[in-house]
């Protein structure tokens, strides 16, 4: 009893003198610049509370570390589009992707000097919206797993047959000329992340849903605009609202963007 009512008290003290609190950091991170562009482009966290990045672009990892598409990141040097880094960063097993995020902007901060301001800036958007027939909802989103809560008990993430746990990926198979986004556990948030990056605008969630959903959407790839240019399939714009009952609307409004103020080349491990 006495030992925690002094943690208590240390700890209160602590934010009585003003102290801020310490930002969440990986334990390990090598950083590396990736001189021969060799390698797969990939980053991402893994369930083992490892991060790993591999011939990735510096913007690429800003863009994770803080959820952003491409629109709302701005300024910066070109080198951090043009080089590559290779990262290799260690947390506690089962670490929260959230967590996950935030050790990262610690790393670009520490090892890159980045310094980002937020800034409101009005551009054309998609809003993500119920459609008006909004029937398919219900059978197309179907509501997925805890996924914190599953990282935080340290359960492993084992995808089912077709269907990644607790993640997405997009395919094409063999043969077809359709792309199929497959959806085990991500929210409407992180989805208009994704179509943003489809669309050449900032999409914006306004369907009101509050849940990880699991589902398939399947489209034309190269049909980024409303209408469709060929009888192969459905454009992105269709394809959600005839199979999950969303919709883009069209809309222009101040959008929160990031704005690179400072950011230097890492110092070697």
């Amino acid at each position: 009893m006495n030992r925690f009512v002094f943690v208590v008290l240390c700890c209160v003290t602590a934010a009585l003198a003003g102290q801020e609190p310490v930002a969440p950091a990986f334990e390990v991170a090598s950083v590396k610049p990736n001189l021969g562009f060799a390698g797969t482009q990939m980053w991402g966290a893994l369930p083992s509370g490892r991060f790993v990045a591999t011939n990735t672009p510096l913007r690429l990892l800003i863009q994770s570390a803080y959820a952003l598409s491409r629109d709302r990141l701005v300024g910066g040097p070109d080198w951090i589009q043009t080089e590559r880094f290779d990262i290799l960063a260690s947390a506690p097993a089962g670490t929260p992707e959230s967590r996950m995020r935030t050790m990262l902007q610690t790393l670009l901060a520490d090892r890159f000097k980045l310094v980002l301001r937020k800034e409101a800036r009005a551009m054309a958007t998609y809003s993500l919206v119920i459609a008006p027939d909004n029937r398919r909802i219900a059978t197309a989103l179907a509501r997925s797993a805890d996924c914190e809560a599953l990282r935080e008990q340290l359960k492993p993430l084992v995808s089912k047959p077709g269907q990644p746990v607790c993640s997405w990926h997009v395919m094409r198979q063999p043969g077809s000329v359709m792309s199929t986004y497959k959806s085990g556990g991500v929210d409407l948030n992180e989805f208009a992340l994704w179509l943003s990056s489809r669309v050449g605008r900032p999409v914006i969630d306004h369907t009101g849903f509050d849940a990880v959903f699991e589902f398939e959407l399947s489209w034309l790839p190269g049909e980024t605009s409303a209408v469709a240019s060929a009888n192969d399939g459905p454009s992105l714009f269709t394809a959600l609202q005839e199979q999950l009952g969303l919709k883009l609307e069209p809309s222009r409004g101040p959008v929160e963007v990031l704005v690179i103020d400072s950011v230097e080349r890492p110092t070697p491990n």
